[in-house]
């Protein structure tokens, strides 16, 4: 008899210690998402975009959030331009970038979606902001901030994407490539649109 209670008390002891065990597991699994969360956009958390699921390293993952928001802010500035530029060059410039970036953004959300990754649908609010402010600008002021953005982020985005050609998922790796040359074509006619404006 003091054997069957023994035995039974042990069986619940261990079974204690196992629930608290993985209590512990997930509060620190929570609080490690929560501490290490870097997607934030116009200052909210975007649910899921931690996803760890995707098979991608950090890197991949980073790469397509990084290159997401900078699809976004070259079509919003671009929309933007189409409005306010005085310039034909700059709005038939404005044009292709809603074109090319768009069917980019397209493709890398594919790539994404495919990869379980959530990229931001939105601008953080910094870039917004500065979206915002361009937004009451016209004329050759206008034209000439925004192709020297154009010039500056054009710049970033090759380096970013150069980062992209050597990534090891093959479909990150293809979208970097194609996209890049593409990038290349932008930032050479931005230049030579700033000297013309100069």
């Amino acid at each position: 008899m003091k054997r069957i209670f023994y035995i039974g008390f042990a069986l619940s002891c261990a079974l204690t210690f196992q629930a608290c065990q993985s209590a512990d597991k997930k509060s620190s699994t929570t609080k490690d998402s929560v501490q290490g969360d870097t997607n934030m956009v116009n200052g909210n958390h975007v649910v899921g975009s931690e996803s760890t699921q995707s098979g991608l390293d950090e890197e991949g993952s980073t790469f397509l959030k990084k290159a997401a928001v900078g699809g976004i802010m070259e079509v919003e500035a671009a929309k933007i331009a189409l409005k306010n530029a005085k310039s034909a060059e700059v709005k038939s410039f404005a044009s292709q970038m809603l074109t090319d970036h768009t069917q980019a953004n397209s493709e890398l959300k594919a790539i994404a979606v495919d990869k379980k990754v959530i990229t931001p649908d939105g601008l953080p609010a910094e870039e917004q902001m500065h979206l915002d402010e361009m937004k009451k600008m016209t004329g050759s002021d206008f034209d000439k901030h925004y192709i020297d953005m154009m010039v500056t982020d054009h710049e970033k985005t090759v380096e970013l994407l150069k980062q992209g050609t050597s990534n090891r998922d093959q479909a990150i790796k293809s979208w970097a490539t194609n996209t890049l040359k593409v990038i290349e074509g932008h930032t050479e006619k931005a230049k030579k649109l700033a000297l013309d404006l100069k």
